[in-house]
């Protein structure tokens, strides 16, 4: 799965979690999930919860900080780089 798959799929789940927030298709790649969304330690939980359900991963604790999840960009390029190290682990078994 490429960053251009991911996007769709976190765009929805973060519509999902952010309900009146207005988040669409169209939200800008750096919107700061804490400034502008205000985002919080419960709806971050939810993000990880959310992220590693939808894309079936399992986030790394030293990822497991706010600041790697301020905005989609971050988000997008944390996803690929657990998926792909998912698969190379995969691929060695």
């Amino acid at each position: 799965m490429d960053k251009v798959e991911i996007k769709p799929k976190l765009i929805d789940m973060l519509a999902m979690l952010f309900p009146d927030s207005g988040v669409d298709k169209d939200v800008p790649k750096y919107t700061d999930l804490v400034d502008d969304l205000s985002m919080d330690s419960i709806t971050f939980i939810s993000i990880v919860v959310e992220i590693e359900d939808v894309f079936e991963i399992t986030m790394p604790d030293n990822m497991l900080l706010v600041e790697n999840f301020r905005n989609v960009g971050q988000i997008i390029q944390i996803i690929a780089d657990v998926k792909k190290s998912t698969t190379l682990s995969e691929d060695k078994q």
